[in-house]
């Protein structure tokens, strides 16, 4: 099988390279600037704002089935640059849902929570999108697109966490170092998730093997940001009491943080009961393995 993977030196993406590797695959991986390699398989930049720069990179990956991660998913980088932000995560996806269609290979396309406002919690598949942010907004209008496929599963994925495999550190590395260190963390208690780890993320994208529509994938716990930190200390064996709790309303931000997005992901364990649905602390204990 060749799996062509889009955002493959992302921290999403560089789990997805590594699983599908170690279960004999062929990757194809495509990253936004980033070169070299990626446990041993060659990255190809390629620029999802440039349609034909994604037609040349298509034809030549000749896949049999296509995850596409890639996206302009900074929130504070999409409300600076919305244009290249609907280019990349809206008129890209577009385009290569449309080649994926003509050469008859499924995609799946991984969307986020934060395509909802934050104020009907638990979200469900059918529920209409309301984004609150930009990047929120252009992964909407990419579902729609993408779905106009027959062959195409859009994926809403959570906050995931876990260590980077590649690149910069994510907030995750961050507060395990401030953790062990004692340093302060401030986290917000008003603010609440499905948390679901990059490791059990990955495994369960490459599952999908038939076209489902829109399909929820987050975890098993309701957790706000507070809980997470303070579950973390516990679990790393630290003191929380550097964990200082504020709400997510005290802190200036561009565009309105969500409240709770927390996901329904009744539909994903229907399809898929025999797959791992660890708890914050068996998913932290899987990832340190």
């Amino acid at each position: 099988m060749r799996l062509l993977l889009t955002g493959a030196s992302g921290q999403l993406g560089s789990y997805l390279a590594r699983e599908s590797l170690r279960r004999g695959e062929t990757v194809i991986a495509w990253s936004g600037q980033r070169q070299g390699e990626l446990f041993g398989c060659p990255l190809r930049p390629v620029d999802l704002s440039e349609p034909d720069a994604i037609l040349t990179a298509f034809r030549d990956a000749r896949p049999d089935r296509i995850v596409h991660t890639a996206a302009l998913a900074v929130v504070a980088d999409c409300q600076r640059e919305p244009q290249r932000a609907e280019q990349i995560n809206t008129r890209g996806s577009a385009i290569l849902a449309e080649l994926a269609d003509r050469a008859k290979v499924p995609l799946v396309y991984v969307s986020t929570d934060m395509v909802f406002d934050g104020e009907h919690a638990p979200y469900r598949e059918e529920d209409a999108p309301a984004p609150l942010s930009v990047y929120g907004r252009t992964k909407a209008e990419a579902e729609c697109a993408v779905l106009a496929y027959p062959r195409s599963t859009v994926v809403r994925l959570p906050l995931l966490f876990g260590p980077t495999l590649v690149g910069r550190p994510t907030f995750f590395d961050q507060q395990v170092l401030a953790l062990r260190q004692s340093d302060s963390i401030t986290l917000f208690h008003d603010e609440w998730r499905t948390p679901l780890s990059l490791l059990r993320a990955a495994r369960a994208l490459l599952a999908l093997a038939e076209p489902l529509g829109v399909l929820h994938l987050g975890g098993p716990e309701r957790l706000s940001r507070l809980e997470m930190g303070q579950r973390l200390a516990v679990f790393l064996g630290c003191e929380p009491t550097a964990i200082v709790s504020v709400s997510r309303k005290s802190v200036a931000a561009a565009e309105p943080r969500p409240g709770d997005l927390s996901l329904d992901s009744s539909r994903w364990r229907s399809l898929f009961p025999h797959q791992e649905w660890p708890t914050w602390e068996e998913a932290l204990s899987q990832l340190t393995e």
